[in-house]
Protein backbone atom coordinates (compact mmCIF):
# COMPACT_ATOMS: atom_id res chain seq x y z
CA UNK A 1 0.00 0.00 0.00
CA UNK A 2 1.35 3.42 -0.91
CA UNK A 3 1.82 6.10 1.68
CA UNK A 4 -0.98 8.61 1.99
CA UNK A 5 0.19 12.14 1.13
CA UNK A 6 -0.26 14.84 3.73
CA UNK A 7 -0.29 18.49 2.73
CA UNK A 8 3.39 18.80 3.67
CA UNK A 9 4.19 15.79 1.47
CA UNK A 10 2.55 17.53 -1.50
CA UNK A 11 4.56 20.68 -0.80
CA UNK A 12 7.88 18.84 -0.41
CA UNK A 13 7.12 16.87 -3.56
CA UNK A 14 6.13 20.05 -5.39
CA UNK A 15 9.44 21.74 -4.56
CA UNK A 16 11.35 18.66 -5.68
CA UNK A 17 9.40 18.48 -8.94
CA UNK A 18 9.86 22.20 -9.54
CA UNK A 19 13.60 21.83 -8.99
CA UNK A 20 13.89 18.81 -11.27
CA UNK A 21 11.39 19.57 -14.00
CA UNK A 22 10.56 23.27 -13.90
CA UNK A 23 7.25 25.09 -13.56
CA UNK A 24 5.40 22.79 -15.98
CA UNK A 25 5.73 20.00 -13.39
CA UNK A 26 3.37 21.91 -11.10
CA UNK A 27 0.32 21.35 -13.29
CA UNK A 28 -2.11 19.30 -11.22
CA UNK A 29 -2.35 16.40 -13.67
CA UNK A 30 1.44 16.15 -14.11
CA UNK A 31 2.10 16.53 -10.39
CA UNK A 32 -0.39 13.78 -9.48
CA UNK A 33 1.00 11.44 -12.13
CA UNK A 34 4.58 12.01 -10.94
CA UNK A 35 3.52 11.42 -7.32
CA UNK A 36 1.43 8.40 -8.32
CA UNK A 37 -1.51 9.95 -6.47
CA UNK A 38 -5.05 10.69 -7.52
CA UNK A 39 -6.26 14.12 -8.44
CA UNK A 40 -8.74 13.74 -5.59
CA UNK A 41 -5.84 13.40 -3.16
CA UNK A 42 -4.46 16.70 -4.41
CA UNK A 43 -7.83 18.47 -4.14
CA UNK A 44 -8.32 17.09 -0.65
CA UNK A 45 -5.53 19.44 0.46
CA UNK A 46 -5.76 22.33 -2.03
CA UNK A 47 -8.76 24.13 -3.52
CA UNK A 48 -6.99 24.59 -6.83
CA UNK A 49 -3.57 24.96 -8.42
CA UNK A 50 -3.35 28.62 -7.33
CA UNK A 51 -3.86 27.63 -3.69
CA UNK A 52 -1.17 24.98 -4.09
CA UNK A 53 1.26 27.48 -5.61
CA UNK A 54 0.58 29.97 -2.79
CA UNK A 55 1.18 27.26 -0.20
CA UNK A 56 4.30 26.15 -2.07
CA UNK A 57 5.76 29.65 -1.92
CA UNK A 58 5.08 29.85 1.81
CA UNK A 59 6.63 26.40 2.24
CA UNK A 60 9.71 27.52 0.28
CA UNK A 61 10.07 30.51 2.58
CA UNK A 62 9.55 28.43 5.73
CA UNK A 63 11.91 25.63 4.72
CA UNK A 64 14.64 27.61 2.94
CA UNK A 65 14.88 31.27 3.96
CA UNK A 66 13.63 31.31 7.54
CA UNK A 67 15.79 28.41 8.79
CA UNK A 68 18.90 30.13 7.43
CA UNK A 69 18.05 33.35 9.26
CA UNK A 70 17.19 31.44 12.44
CA UNK A 71 20.50 29.55 12.33
CA UNK A 72 22.44 32.78 11.89
CA UNK A 73 20.78 34.41 14.87
CA UNK A 74 22.56 31.89 17.08
CA UNK A 75 26.01 33.21 16.03
CA UNK A 76 27.35 36.22 17.94
CA UNK A 77 30.58 36.85 16.02
CA UNK A 78 29.81 39.07 12.99
CA UNK A 79 32.60 37.68 10.83
CA UNK A 80 31.62 34.09 11.61
CA UNK A 81 27.97 34.95 10.88
CA UNK A 82 28.94 36.30 7.45
CA UNK A 83 30.93 33.15 6.67
CA UNK A 84 28.09 30.95 7.83
CA UNK A 85 25.60 32.94 5.73
CA UNK A 86 27.77 32.43 2.67
CA UNK A 87 28.06 28.71 3.41
CA UNK A 88 24.32 28.33 3.94
CA UNK A 89 23.36 30.44 0.92
CA UNK A 90 25.71 28.67 -1.46
CA UNK A 91 24.50 25.28 -0.22
CA UNK A 92 20.94 26.02 -1.33
CA UNK A 93 19.78 23.96 -4.29
CA UNK A 94 20.17 26.35 -7.22
CA UNK A 95 17.58 24.38 -9.20
CA UNK A 96 14.85 25.32 -6.73
CA UNK A 97 15.88 28.97 -6.65
CA UNK A 98 16.25 29.26 -10.44
CA UNK A 99 12.97 27.48 -11.18
CA UNK A 100 11.07 29.52 -8.60
CA UNK A 101 12.28 32.64 -10.40
CA UNK A 102 11.23 31.11 -13.72
CA UNK A 103 7.80 30.39 -12.25
CA UNK A 104 7.70 33.97 -10.97
CA UNK A 105 8.19 35.21 -14.53
CA UNK A 106 4.93 33.43 -15.39
CA UNK A 107 2.89 34.09 -12.26
CA UNK A 108 2.33 37.47 -10.58
CA UNK A 109 1.55 35.95 -7.18
CA UNK A 110 4.77 33.96 -7.23
CA UNK A 111 6.61 37.12 -8.29
CA UNK A 112 5.23 38.88 -5.21
CA UNK A 113 6.35 36.00 -2.99
CA UNK A 114 9.84 36.04 -4.52
CA UNK A 115 10.08 39.82 -4.07
CA UNK A 116 9.03 39.45 -0.42
CA UNK A 117 11.72 36.80 0.18
CA UNK A 118 14.30 38.89 -1.69
CA UNK A 119 13.50 41.92 0.47
CA UNK A 120 13.79 39.85 3.64
CA UNK A 121 17.12 38.36 2.60
CA UNK A 122 18.55 41.73 1.52
CA UNK A 123 17.31 43.43 4.71
CA UNK A 124 19.01 40.78 6.81
CA UNK A 125 22.33 41.16 5.00
CA UNK A 126 22.01 44.96 5.16
CA UNK A 127 21.66 44.88 8.94
CA UNK A 128 24.50 42.40 9.21
CA UNK A 129 26.86 44.57 7.14
CA UNK A 130 25.89 47.82 8.87
CA UNK A 131 26.74 46.28 12.22
CA UNK A 132 29.75 44.26 11.09
CA UNK A 133 31.52 47.11 9.29
CA UNK A 134 30.06 50.03 11.30
CA UNK A 135 28.80 51.70 8.13
CA UNK A 136 25.68 53.63 7.22
CA UNK A 137 22.60 51.62 6.36
CA UNK A 138 22.55 53.10 2.84
CA UNK A 139 26.04 51.77 2.10
CA UNK A 140 25.27 48.46 3.78
CA UNK A 141 22.13 48.17 1.66
CA UNK A 142 24.12 48.67 -1.54
CA UNK A 143 26.63 46.01 -0.45
CA UNK A 144 23.79 43.63 0.40
CA UNK A 145 22.17 44.21 -2.99
CA UNK A 146 25.50 43.65 -4.73
CA UNK A 147 26.07 40.40 -2.89
CA UNK A 148 22.50 39.26 -3.51
CA UNK A 149 22.75 40.08 -7.21
CA UNK A 150 25.92 37.97 -7.36
CA UNK A 151 24.17 35.17 -5.47
CA UNK A 152 21.11 35.09 -7.74
CA UNK A 153 23.10 35.71 -10.91
CA UNK A 154 25.62 33.04 -9.97
CA UNK A 155 22.85 30.50 -9.53
CA UNK A 156 21.72 31.21 -13.08
CA UNK A 157 25.10 31.63 -14.77
CA UNK A 158 26.78 28.68 -13.07
CA UNK A 159 23.75 26.50 -12.43
CA UNK A 160 25.51 23.21 -13.13
CA UNK A 161 28.55 24.07 -11.03
CA UNK A 162 27.15 26.57 -8.53
CA UNK A 163 27.77 24.36 -5.50
CA UNK A 164 31.48 24.52 -6.41
CA UNK A 165 31.73 28.04 -7.87
CA UNK A 166 29.31 29.76 -5.45
CA UNK A 167 31.37 29.25 -2.28
CA UNK A 168 34.50 30.52 -4.05
CA UNK A 169 32.70 33.64 -5.27
CA UNK A 170 31.25 34.25 -1.81
CA UNK A 171 34.65 33.79 -0.14
CA UNK A 172 36.27 36.21 -2.59
CA UNK A 173 33.58 38.82 -1.96
CA UNK A 174 33.88 38.44 1.82
CA UNK A 175 37.66 38.77 1.58
CA UNK A 176 37.35 41.94 -0.50
CA UNK A 177 34.84 43.43 1.95
CA UNK A 178 37.02 42.59 4.95
CA UNK A 179 39.97 44.26 3.22
CA UNK A 180 37.96 47.36 2.33
CA UNK A 181 36.49 47.81 5.81
CA UNK A 182 39.47 46.70 7.85
CA UNK A 183 39.84 48.95 10.87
Amino acid sequence: MTKRFKKSDWLDFGLAELASNGPEALRVKELCAAADKTIGSFYHHFDDQAAFIDALMEHWHETVTQPVIDALEEIDDAQQRARELSDLATSLDPSIEVNIRLLASQNARVQQAVERVDRQRIAYVTQMYAKRFSIAVEEASLLAKLEYAAFVGGQHAFRGSYTTVGPKLAALLQSALEEKYRE
